[in-house]
């Protein structure tokens, strides 16, 4: 299964969502401290990303279907190549909104086509498993691009105001650079695994069913994640610690240590109960950073974190293609990492205006919320499922 094909589309995916990582600290400071502007833009140019990377679904997947899975990587890694770019011209904070749109589009490209090509090399048993790997590469890269970003933008002072605060210029050419070589690296993917789809017989459509239940239970906990990187480095400084590097550091650990070591877990478990599992850890992590409110506090929701988000994604995306055939693949992966960017909108949007109402540790609250709603609506599906399969006894 782990072939040289399959460990270069890791590779591109790696160097790809290393470049999204870059912003996860920054993006905050430079909003906030460069631009001078509130938590409430902040949560807006989390918005713009998450609504044009779901907006572009359908385009998308009619690409990896009319012109190869291998397409939606190359064109999704340039567009964000062009968003780095513009960085490095924006003197007011609405600028960011277009360019963070652009830079969800070509998110959406680059992870669909990644996701399709992993599960199409891998064999049925083992779909939960290849997700895992290829979760390296995505959480991977976004537990070490915080640590470089954090590192080359330099201390910022929670008072300093202009784009002179930190190395903000230096930052975005990295991000631009780590977008290049994913582009580059995309173009040894796969074309085509198997047969080509029939496109004229399966209809493009925003939506595939098969793909709403787990998607929905993937976005809560998605506003989770949201909470604790997008907010946890505002936090850091408001307690009078140095950074949030040494918390990245340490998830960035736990999620290798966990997707090498437990890739095989969620189907010899059962995937439904890894994700009760990963839910679990999502809510109270998040919650023990709101009601501890310390540095220890961050500590623990850091473990907890690293091990919620090590399961969650694999297990879910496993059950949305159980049963779909290979002509609609494309079609249900684009569905399902659609709630990717919708967990991301409804976090940065609701999370953002109850931080500048409530303050930073109540946005935690909020993401221990959302995590424990998808447990909820788990707890529904199996049910409802277990009900489903006693009516056709």
């Amino acid at each position: 299964m782990v072939t040289p094909r399959f460990l270069l589309v890791m590779g591109a995916t790696l160097a790809y969502y290393v470049c999204v990582g870059v912003l996860i600290p920054v993006l905050p400071v430079f909003v906030e401290n460069g631009m001078g502007s509130g938590e409430a833009m902040v949560g807006a140019t989390a918005v713009a990303f998450s609504v044009a990377a779901v907006a572009a679904r359908p385009g998308i997947t009619w690409i990896g279907n009319r012109f190869g899975r291998r397409s939606m990587m190359v064109w999704g890694s340039t567009l964000s190549v062009v968003a780095g770019l513009g960085h490095l011209f924006v003197n007011e904070a609405w600028q960011l909104l277009p360019l963070r749109a652009l830079m969800g589009i070509g998110e959406a490209g680059l992870f669909v086509g990644a996701s399709t090509v992993v599960v199409e090399l891998s064999p049925d048993s083992r779909r939960a498993e290849a997700a895992s790997y290829l979760s390296l590469s995505v959480f991977g890269g976004l537990a070490v691009g915080p640590i470089i970003g954090e590192l080359v933008m330099g201390e910022v002072a929670s008072t300093a105001r202009g784009l002179d605060a930190g190395r903000f210029d230096a930052v975005f050419w990295l991000m631009t650079i780590f977008a290049a070589v994913a582009a580059v690296v995309s173009l040894s993917a796969p074309r085509w695994v198997g047969e080509r789809p029939n496109i004229e017989k399966h209809k493009v459509s925003w939506m595939q069913r098969e793909a709403v239940i787990p998607g929905m239970i993937l976005a809560g906990g998605i506003v989770s994640w949201t909470a604790f990187s997008s907010f946890v480095p505002g936090f850091a400084k408001q307690l009078g610690l140095g950074g949030s590097a040494a918390f990245f550091t340490l998830y960035s650990i736990l999620c290798l240590v966990i997707r090498l070591v437990g890739a095989r877990w969620p189907e010899r478990l059962g995937l439904k109960r890894t994700v009760m599992f990963a839910l679990v850890c999502l809510t109270f992590g998040t919650g023990t950073v709101a009601i501890m409110a310390n540095e220890a506090g961050i500590w623990v929701g850091t473990v907890l974190m690293g091990f919620g988000m090590s399961f969650l994604y694999p297990s879910l995306l496993a059950m949305s293609v159980q049963r779909v055939d290979d002509t609609r693949r494309v079609a249900v992966v684009a569905s399902f990492t659609a709630f990717f960017e919708i967990g991301s909108a409804v976090g940065g949007l609701s999370l953002g205006v109850l931080g500048e109402a409530f303050g930073k540790r109540s946005t935690f609250v909020g993401g221990a919320a959302f995590a424990a709603a998808g447990f909820l609506i788990l707890v529904w599906y199996r049910n409802q499922s277990v009900g489903r399969a006693a009516v056709a006894a």
